[in-house]
C-alpha cells in the first residue's frame, strides 16, 4: 500500500469518527446561571445621573423553546403578566438580605428564540441594563433570576454575588 492510499484511509477514518459524535443532551426545563455584572455611574436618555447595572446571565435549554413572539399572548402566561424572564433586587439591612419593592419591577418578555437544525438546544447570554437614580440608598445588594420557557417549565433560580453598592467595574 503506497502513502497516498494510506493517507486517503485515515483521512476517511477520522471523518467517520467525528461525524458520529451525538450533540450534547440538556433538560428540557431552562438552566439560568451568573456570568457577570457591570456597574458604573452614568446618565438615563434624559440627562439624569443613575447608576446603570447591566446583568449579564448565562441560559440553556434542552428544547430550545425561550422568548415569546411579539404581539401574542402565549397561552398560559397571563398569570406572569406576559413576561418570562425574572430579576429581584436584595439589598442588605442589618447583615441580612431584603428584596426590594420596586415601583417598576424587572419583569421581562425576552425576543422569541428558535434553534435552527436538528439539535434544538439552545445556549444563550441575555444582558439587562437596569438604571437606578436612588442607588446611595443601597448598601450591599444583589440579585436573583429565573426564566420560564414556552411550555411554562420555571428555571433554577440564579444568584449574583454579593457587591458594596457604591462599587463600580465588572464582576465575575
Amino acid at each position: 500500500m503506497n502513502t497516498r492510499n494510506l493517507l486517503v484511509i485515515v483521512g476517511l477514518f477520522i471523518i467517520v469518527i467525528f461525524s458520529c459524535t451525538k450533540p450534547k443532551v440538556y433538560p428540557i426545563e431552562p438552566e439560568i446561571s451568573f456570568e457577570e455584572m457591570s456597574m458604573y455611574d452614568g446618565q438615563d436618555t434624559l440627562g439624569n445621573d443613575v447608576k446603570r447595572v447591566i446583568l449579564t446571565m448565562k441560559v440553556t435549554d434542552g428544547d430550545g423553546n425561550i422568548g415569546l413572539p411579539e404581539g401574542v399572548d402565549w397561552p398560559g402566561f397571563d398569570t406572569l403578566d406576559y413576561k418570562n424572564l425574572f430579576i429581584n433586587l436584595y439589598n442588605k439591612v442589618d447583615g441580612v438580605f431584603q428584596k426590594v419593592d420596586l415601583v417598576a419591577p424587572f419583569h421581562y418578555r425576552t425576543a422569541f428564540l428558535k434553534p435552527e437544525g436538528q439539535d434544538k438546544s439552545l445556549i444563550a447570554d441575555f444582558e439587562i441594563t437596569m438604571d437606578y437614580t436612588n442607588f446611595e440608598e443601597y448598601d450591599t445588594i444583589r440579585y436573583d433570576f429565573y426564566i420560564y420557557d414556552r411550555d411554562l417549565h420555571k428555571s433554577n433560580v440564579g444568584i449574583s454575588p454579593a457587591v458594596p453598592a457604591d462599587t463600580t467595574g465588572v464582576i465575575k
